[in-house]
């Protein structure tokens, strides 16, 4: 009885202590990359102001009628 319920739970406590070891490692590592990137702020916001910028073109021009069309 002790080798089907104890053994299984008390086994898997270093297991379980190496995964989360792993995961903040990844966490950190992470981390440390976006920070090594100091630029990396104004890139993101550069990448929306344009897509802002092409959008609202874009519902612009949609809204203007087509030159040569017959209106049906």
């Amino acid at each position: 009885m002790y080798d089907y319920y104890v053994r299984p739970v008390l086994g898997e406590k270093g297991q379980d202590m190496v995964e989360y070891a792993l995961m903040l490692a990844i966490i950190v590592g992470i981390g440390w990359l976006i920070y090594q990137q100091g630029n990396l702020a104004d890139s993101i916001k550069a990448v929306f102001t344009d897509s802002s910028d092409l959008m609202s073109e874009a519902a612009k021009n949609s809204a203007q009628p087509s030159a040569g069309g017959t209106g049906h």
